[in-house]
């Protein structure tokens, strides 16, 4: 009966991805802003659009999906700024007339948009609307990012720059924040920042004029984020990553002892109960589990586990607060506790924490303002167990029963 249940369960699972798809292909092939559209037609702009027709050096796709300019993307905005970037807005919502001013402030251009294609519609937009008007060709540094990680300001903001101003002047073509093995090795595509040789190269203009922009997570994941990267990421040469496992231990041997216990760094990590409960532990989390009990420190080899985990999983989960706090990371994904890899409390506490180790205990009242924004954001989005009578909308949002640790080494 209860194997009987489980495969109904998954066939409904299957059912109604099958019936996004076709309601995305729906959208695409026969609605008013799909094939038949344009850019132009689905960016609207807002505010004082920029008439001028010069091009800056440096120009940043943000694209966004909010109705108003939250904490988080100021601060985001603010730091691709002071990086040197003009910020070209794309929003996939209907910006409040009250944000509006706020937007234009920090943006050379901003745009309200029909959101088809979710981010990677977005960014596709953003691109072709550069490269029709002539933009693309004259700029000199490129960055698509979106709003998907909570940003945090201080000295983690002020290192991101610092590495943006470093990238733009260096011989590196191309800079990626995340890289993941999962399913394909891939760039993430939370950020991304290249230089001529890469975005008026042949393969990449191809891959966004044939990308077909369809409001399906698991299209824009295969056929826009992953396949983005076969086409002509991994082709580079000259690249670099920001937040990697190799990274990650070189700054774990250069801290304090105390600062890595094993009880330390599980802290800042998912939860392995669920792993453990399902007898899924592998090698890896087994030998940290086992320092854990004793509390001891942590050893080269024990380092070297956390890598394993993380190159074998998503690492924007494992090492959702281990890349803030030893790497100086200002994102942090915003479905942790929606997909079971913390739970609502350790997210919002180690938040907060990672807020306050970046920006200092006298900047207590912003603190307060980005902890609450972030808490709200968890809170309004859920766990697992909020969607177990929601089937479809889990189905749609990639929600399982909850974070699992990859078991290595099989």
């Amino acid at each position: 009966m209860f194997d009987s249940a489980k495969k109904l369960r998954r066939c409904m699972t299957k059912a109604y991805i099958l019936f996004d798809l076709l309601h995305s292909l729906w959208e695409y092939w026969l609605g008013p802003f799909g094939r038949r559209s344009s850019p132009s037609k689905r960016l609207r702009p807002i505010g004082q659009p920029d008439t001028s027709g010069t091009t800056p050096n440096r120009i940043a796709i943000f694209v966004a999906y909010s109705r108003r300019l939250t904490l988080s993307n100021k601060a985001y905005l603010e730091a691709l700024k002071k990086a040197g970037f003009a910020i070209f807005y794309i929003n996939n919502e209907v910006t409040e007339p009250d944000a509006i001013p706020a937007i234009c402030a920090l943006s050379w251009r901003a745009f309200d948009r029909k959101n088809i294609g979710r981010d990677f519609g977005g960014f596709k937009d953003g691109v072709m609307q550069l490269l029709e008007e002539g933009h693309l060709h004259r700029c000199q540094v490129l960055c698509i990012a979106n709003d998907s990680m909570q940003f945090i300001p201080g000295k983690n903001s002020d290192s991101f720059t610092e590495a943006l101003i470093d990238f733009s002047s260096s011989n590196k073509i191309a800079l990626f924040s995340h890289i993941s093995h999962e399913i394909r090795t891939h760039y993430q595509s939370y950020f991304q920042c290249l230089k001529p040789e890469v975005f008026l190269s042949r393969p990449f203009i191809k891959f966004w004029t044939r990308y077909t922009p369809l409001s399906h997570r698991r299209h824009c994941i295969y056929n826009g984020e992953i396949e983005l990267s076969r086409q002509v990421y991994q082709r580079l040469r000259d690249t670099d990553i920001l937040y990697t496992s190799d990274k990650l231990v070189e700054a774990l041997e250069k801290s304090e002892p105390s600062d890595i216990t094993t009880a330390e760094i599980f802290r800042l990590m998912p939860s392995p109960a669920r792993t453990s409960q399902m007898d899924l532990v592998g090698y890896s989390l087994d030998q940290l589990m086992a320092k854990r009990e004793k509390n001891e420190e942590l050893s080269r080899l024990d380092m070297f586990s956390i890598s394993d985990l993380l190159e074998s999983g998503n690492p924007s989960h494992i090492a959702a607060f281990l890349y803030p706090y030893f790497l100086h990371c200002p994102f942090v994904k915003h479905d942790l506790a929606t997909a079971g890899s913390y739970t609502m409390a350790q997210a919002i506490t180690l938040f907060r924490e990672a807020l306050i180790k970046s920006m200092g205990p006298d900047e207590m009242d912003d603190v307060n303002r980005l902890a609450n924004e972030f808490r709200d954001l968890i809170y309004s989005r859920g766990i697992p167990l909020s969607y177990s009578n929601l089937r479809r909308e889990a189905a749609l949002k990639g929600i399982t029963g909850g974070f699992v640790y990859p078991s290595t080494y099989q």
